[in-house]
């Protein structure tokens, strides 16, 4: 992303907190469909999906005046504020369903499961968009060898090879970028 849409999208955020809906519709135009898409491979349903991204916005609406540009990324904080609803609604529509276990199934479910619970999935899937979310507003530079390692699994050395740059540049640059990744993400983390 680039700085000015940065600083656009960082000023909409501040907009909102004032008061102004212009700066609501701008930061819809730009995320709605991102955030539908998140909603939707999570709730796995268009209903709840639409209600989803309106209900995040309502929020954005909401909570803009806790806006801190120097805290995090506009894109960053707006990506957090639509992963903390769609848990919520996600997690509300698990235990309005829940209670309607069959009483004969509830035998199976006392069956310890090893496997990841969906929410367990979906929570891990929600922390992976979040990095990846923060990694998109690094400069490419720092975010491209971290998306390497991290998404690809090329050690360091191959990175290195890949982008045809030093070892030594390859270490700093991921060292600088989880050191941005970090304070972007770090008020997230329980």
């Amino acid at each position: 992303m680039s700085e000015y849409n940065r600083s656009e999208d960082a000023q909409c955020i501040l907009d909102i907190g004032a008061g102004y809906e212009a700066g609501l519709e701008r930061i819809y135009d730009r995320y709605a469909q991102r955030i539908y898409s998140l909603a939707m491979s999570v709730l796995k349903d268009e209903g709840l999906a639409e209600d989803a991204v309106q209900e995040v916005f309502a929020n954005i609406w909401r909570k803009a005046e806790s806006y801190r540009p120097e805290m995090a990324a506009p894109g960053t904080w707006i990506m957090s504020v639509a992963h903390h609803k769609i848990v919520d609604m996600y997690r509300s529509r698990r235990r309005t369903t829940d209670h309607t276990v069959e009483p004969e199934a509830e035998a199976i479910l006392r069956i310890p499961d090893r496997t990841p619970s969906v929410e367990q999935q979906a929570e891990r899937n929600f922390d992976a968009r979040m990095v990846q979310a923060a990694l998109m507003e690094l400069p490419e530079e720092q975010s491209r060898p971290l998306y390497l390692s991290a998404w690809h699994g090329y050690s360091q050395s191959e990175i290195a090879n890949l982008l045809d740059i030093p070892l030594g540049t390859v270490k700093t640059r991921m060292r600088l970028g989880m050191q941005k990744l970090k304070a972007a993400l770090e008020e997230y983390v329980v």
